[in-house]
């Protein structure tokens, strides 16, 4: 029987949720190991070029506490991206997976059946995630498609596509937005405290860029991925 057509789904206590979570993300993570994803803590990753595809199955719960309800975040990543995933940022280009997958709610109530629920996700990820993945397998791709990926309306602040869009443009030696994008941040961070370090990288990457300086970016970019890749215990492919 599939997750769906159940009638009738049994609570779990809250001391059982950390390990039904775990099994659960196992059970996720063991389904699409085939299709090229690796877990790392919560996050599901695949490389494609020079890009994270990545599946988040948040199950932090909030202030309170491990909760029932748990999300599940799609996002793509620049493998150059230090802020995400060495200073522990919020992930770029993140979508809910009720915006890919029709008739799907982004918070899903965990419960004893959720070994079936596992296979649903699965099977979901594989039917309308994976394809919009496959629409963006470089950072070339992400910037032929840049009006998907928008920085000047309210969808920014969700989807934290600034850094993406940084990251695949500097990439390609290209500065149509890059610009932009640092002076902008340079602005926030100078009204902040106690953010020298990240004032001064943003604003020496600034320069580079406008003395279109990219051997020097790509020195950078090259450590940046050293890093990234260190931190996440990832072996390039």
């Amino acid at each position: 029987m599939n997750w769906e057509d159940l009638k009738v789904y049994r609570p779990l206590k809250k001391e059982e949720l950390k390990t039904a979570y775990k099994d659960f993300t196992k059970i996720v993570a063991e389904n699409l190991l085939e299709d090229g994803f690796e877990l790392k803590g919560r996050k599901l990753f695949k490389q494609s070029n020079d890009l994270f595809h990545i599946v988040h199955l948040d199950t932090r719960g909030s202030w309170t506490g491990i909760s029932d309800s748990f999300k599940t975040e799609i996002s793509i990543c620049s493998v150059y991206d230090t802020e995400t995933f060495i200073l522990n940022y919020e992930l770029t280009a993140s979508r809910k997976i009720e915006d890919l997958v029709p008739n799907i709610r982004n918070y899903y109530r965990i419960t004893k059946e959720y070994p079936l629920l596992a296979d649903f996700l699965t099977r979901k990820i594989r039917e309308k995630v994976l394809p919009y993945f496959s629409q963006y397998k470089t950072s070339k791709d992400i910037l032929n498609n840049r009006k998907k990926f928008k920085l000047d309306n309210v969808s920014e602040i969700t989807e934290r596509n600034s850094n993406l869009i940084l990251y695949c443009e500097i990439t390609n030696k290209i500065d149509k937005v890059s610009s932009e994008i640092l002076s902008t941040r340079l602005a926030r961070l100078r009204n902040l405290k106690n953010v020298d370090s990240s004032i001064k990288e943003a604003d020496d990457l600034l320069h580079l860029i406008q003395d279109k300086n990219w051997e020097k970016i790509n020195e950078i970019l090259i450590d940046n991925k050293r890093q990234v890749f260190k931190k996440l215990k990832i072996k390039e492919k």
